[in-house]
């Protein structure tokens, strides 16, 4: 557990006198409730994003180093000076800039952590922070031994000693378990402590939207689940650990059955030949693998088996072989009308290939169509993307006008927001929500045709394979048609070879097939393992640990004001779907649960969101102890809920709440936000307020 005791930027300007002559802000922070409020647009967020930063989870906001900030931090801020004639604002360009946070750990050890936002130089990276073991204020006599420098977003930075995390995760007095992973290469993977952080710190642009909303993706399997299981140190972490890597397990064994069932089907293709009894399903019945035969036709009317069809190759061989090669004279008339019929034949055969490769090409032209048109789609995702984080940031906006900077046309969200046009507007999200249906529908399309060019190129090949060995039975018949009547018959001779390779192919299918019996033999003992394993791992003993926080969280909730749905009709799920998460049901025996978000209104949900936070806290043993709301007054909640909010927070003095918040702004027509008014009751012992008052959170340092 930890808590943050003060927060501080400096900044050098092209205004600066002297190194000495800074800009920034300082604040000091207490245990319990601290409130940060100002009027919007005077730094609530910068303030808020330099915590993010100082503590390396600027990629919680979206970006990483200094990307996340405000451009107030490492561009340029303005200040606003009277004079005696008029108010004038000056812009302060930035040469260097950093942040300090001074945090403490409940043994009470005090820490200072150093970040450059803009470097002076090139030896100043954003992605390194230095540690101190001291106070804040007493960084500058700190020795070298007492201080060191741990580097964020960088390949290992979770379990490098020299990574800042595993530092951070240390100070805070927490073991990070590994849980399993949807990576190829490892079953598992460390729970990132930013992943923790998503839980705890909620930001004002996405925080909102849902549970974890802010949470990284680092390839760990159902890592919401995770969170919850660690925070509440729930013994479930270690079985759905075990869990999850043998549904992995067992998933690539379905895979892999899936492509030697595929393998069957080429095989059976490059053969010309009829595989049977394959199992449509996995199967751990030894017999049922066992029945896998294949069969040739060989007429309209007729089927054999291998065996059969192996025999007769190998008898008419032998024929041949004991057959005295017969001289050209004695068969003439016998080679003329082999010659005709094969010739027929080839002529057929030629013209099914040409056909079939013809028609096989306009498939791969479509395939290269659809996949140009994926290409193009996910361009257009990847720019809708750029635009949201635009918006999202509000890099076009200036004194609340929304023009491109380069063109000064108005720019909007809906795309063609314009009096002129008459058709229906969609927003931004909305058009990458089609888009991303649309590049659903396209991917699934390829995928199928990807399938079916893969097996006709297979089948292409061995009509190619069958042309050319009736091709070398022309040329041996024409040769004999043309050669002396006294000469031995070539024929024979190229049939007997045919025959000779025809049984080789035989005997290799043959093996191909033995061997992919014997894989699907393997699978199954390994997917027989893995299911008996599945059905071992023993029930986790959560009951009363989900009950508690489950009874707080409910308590909170409607404490809040809640009133969408009804007491009896929410709870905290044990399984699948919504594992641990809100649900709502419409009554106690209502088999199928859905989503808490879905049937709440909007400053509902934002309701679920602070309950949940604070029960999290409340009852999870390994919670770090510090939660952060970026203006929890989302969504016109009322004066009554934040105020419960505020008390709420007020009341916890052991942890510490960080709460950024405006002053003043309307919540409907008939309630105005009044910051005065939420915290008029409160013991004054038990809270700090900062007020940022009207001016820019950037002023110079006196």
């Amino acid at each position: 557990m930890f808590k943050i005791n003060r927060l501080r930027t400096e900044i050098l300007t092209d205004k600066s006198e002297t190194i000495d002559d800074l800009y920034g802000f300082d604040f000091p922070f207490k245990q319990g409730l601290n409130i940060v409020a100002g009027e919007n647009s005077r730094g609530k967020t910068t303030v808020n994003t330099c915590i993010f930063y100082a503590l390396g989870m600027e990629e919680l906001l979206g970006g990483h180093n200094n990307k996340a900030l405000d451009k107030a931090l490492k561009d340029s801020f303005i200040i606003k000076t009277e004079s005696t004639e008029e108010e004038k604002d000056i812009t302060y360009q930035i040469i260097w800039s950093k942040v300090y946070l001074e945090i403490e750990n409940i043994d009470g050890g005090y820490y200072s952590l150093e970040r450059v936002i803009k470097g002076a130089d090139g030896d100043e990276k954003e992605s390194n922070i230095t540690i101190y073991k001291s106070r804040l204020g007493q960084i500058s006599s700190t020795k070298d031994e007492d201080k060191g420098v741990f580097f964020v977003n960088g390949q290992g930075n979770n379990d490098n000693p020299n990574g800042f995390y595993q530092w951070f995760t240390d100070f805070i007095g927490i073991d990070l378990p590994e849980v399993s992973s949807s990576s190829r290469t490892s079953n598992y993977s460390p729970l990132y402590l930013q992943m923790i952080f998503s839980a705890i710190f909620i930001e004002q642009t996405k925080g909102w939207s849902d549970f974890f909303a802010t949470m990284p993706y680092f390839g760990v399997t159902k890592p919401k689940e995770k969170i919850i299981e660690f925070l509440l140190n729930l013994d479930e972490i270690k079985n759905s650990t075990k869990r999850d890597v043998f549904y992995k397990s067992k998933n690539e064994i379905l895979d892999n059955w899936n492509k030697i069932i595929k393998a069957f089907s080429f095989l059976e293709k490059q053969n010309n030949a009829i595989i049977t009894s394959i199992p449509e399903n996995i199967t751990t019945d030894k017999k049922e693998i066992e029945k896998i035969s294949s069969s040739f036709q060989i007429s309209e009317e007729e089927i054999i088996t291998y065996d059969e069809y192996l025999n007769t190759k190998s008898e008419r061989i032998a024929e041949l072989v004991n057959k005295p090669i017969a001289i050209i004279e004695s068969s003439k008339d016998e080679i003329l009308l082999q010659y005709e019929v094969n010739k027929t034949k080839y002529n057929d055969l030629i013209n099914y290939v040409t056909t079939f490769e013809n028609k096989l090409n306009i498939e791969k032209l479509q395939q290269q169509n659809i996949n140009n048109q994926l290409i193009v789609i996910e361009k257009e995702i990847k720019d809708h993307n750029n635009l949201i984080k635009v918006f999202n940031n509000n890099l076009f906006k200036k004194h609340n006008e929304a023009k491109c900077p380069t063109c000064a046309q108005p720019v909007t969200q809906d795309i063609l927001s314009r009096p002129d046009f008459k058709i229906p507007q969609l927003s931004l999200e909305e058009n990458k929500g089609f888009l991303i249906s649309q590049k659903k529908i396209i991917e699934t399309t390829l995928k199928s045709l990807n399938e079916t060019i893969e097996e006709k190129n297979t089948l292409l090949q061995y009509l190619k394979n069958n042309l050319r060995n009736q091709e070398s039975v022309i040329k041996s018949l024409s040769r004999d048609l043309i050669a002396d009547d006294r000469a031995l018959s070539e024929t024979e001779v190229v049939k007997k070879i045919q025959l000779q390779q025809e049984v080789k192919n035989l005997e290799q299918f043959n093996v191909q097939i033995v061997e992919l019996k014997e894989t699907l033999l393997e699978l199954a003992n390994k997917y027989f393992n893995v299911t008996k394993a599945i059905e071992g791992l023993k029930q986790s003993d959560d009951e009363n640990t989900l009950s508690s926080f489950e009874k707080n969280y409910k308590k909170l909730l409607f404490d809040f004001g809640y009133d969408s749905n009804r007491n009896y009709q929410i709870s905290i799920n044990r399984k699948d779907p919504f594992k641990y998460f809100p649900v709502y049901k419409r009554g106690k025996d209502d088999t199928q649960p859905q989503s808490i978000r879905i049937n709440s209104s909007a400053s509902d949900f934002v309701r679920n969101i602070w309950a949940y936070t604070l029960a999290l806290r409340d009852n999870g043993v390994k919670h770090p102890g510090l939660i952060m709301f970026d203006e929890p007054g989302q969504h016109k909640a009322k004066q009554s809920s934040l105020k419960k909010l505020f008390h709420r927070c007020s009341e916890n003095t052991v942890k510490q709440t960080i709460i950024f918040s405006s002053t003043e702004k309307e919540l409907d027509e008939k309630e105005k936000f009044d910051l005065i008014e939420l915290v008029k009751d409160l013991d004054k012992d038990s809270y700090q307020l900062i007020n940022l008052g009207s001016d820019k959170v950037i002023k110079h340092f006196s």
